[in-house]
């Protein structure tokens, strides 16, 4: 069986009494797209999130081609929110590397 390009692995995370992830579990083959869909609140935003390192997770693993996620394999990821996502709180140069 072929290693999965990605890999969240029984992730939770809450934010006071909210679970946003509760055990979440994600395998994506390498070579393909994808995306999430799901209604508000469902843990997509915290789900990339986690990937990209900007969460903690409570617990679980990130894997990238079968090893724990390192900082530099985060580079090779992309995000596309659902709105702009601009921070008036935030500096152009950290928004761009945000």
């Amino acid at each position: 069986m072929d290693v999965p390009h990605l890999e969240l692995i029984d992730l939770h995370k809450r934010y006071g009494d909210v679970a946003a992830l509760d055990g979440c579990t994600i395998g994506v083959p390498r070579g393909s797209m994808f995306g999430f869909l799901g209604p508000n609140g469902a843990g997509k935003t915290t789900a990339m999130r986690t990937v990209f390192g900007l969460v903690q997770p409570d617990r679980g693993s990130i894997r990238y081609l079968g090893r724990t996620i390192e900082p530099a394999d985060r580079l090779r990821f992309g995000y596309m929110p659902e709105q702009r996502g601009l921070y008036a709180k935030m500096g152009v140069a950290s928004q761009l590397i945000y």
